[in-house]
């Protein structure tokens, strides 16, 4: 079994990983016509991992309590860029967690 410690700082990876993934979504939204089919399937992949750490990794530990209050603050505001940033993720193609996006 994780320590505490490893299991907060999976959380904090995963929580940065994916907000530093929705803060440079605007910027890539406006370049993604203009970006080679590598760049954007690298960037896809990237965007699948970190989907799939929200999936398996941040939901779950929200939903048993096991983050702290600043995480689970830090996952509520990223629940909100994500569920407005849905329009642009559908546009370019990009998947969409098939889990409500409200904390």
């Amino acid at each position: 079994m994780a320590t505490k410690t490893a299991t907060d700082l999976k959380v904090e990876i995963d929580l940065e990983s994916l907000r530093s993934m929705l803060d440079d979504l605007p910027g890539l939204a406006q370049e993604w016509d203009h970006l080679g089919d590598g760049e954007r399937v690298s960037w896809s992949r990237d965007w699948d991992q970190s989907i799939g750490a929200l999936e398996v990794v941040l939901q779950p530990r929200y939903c048993s309590g096991a983050m702290t209050p600043d995480q689970q603050g830090r996952y509520q505001a990223m629940l909100q860029q994500l569920e407005a940033a849905a329009p642009t993720l559908e546009r370019l193609g990009l998947y969409l967690p098939p889990m409500p996006l409200e904390a």
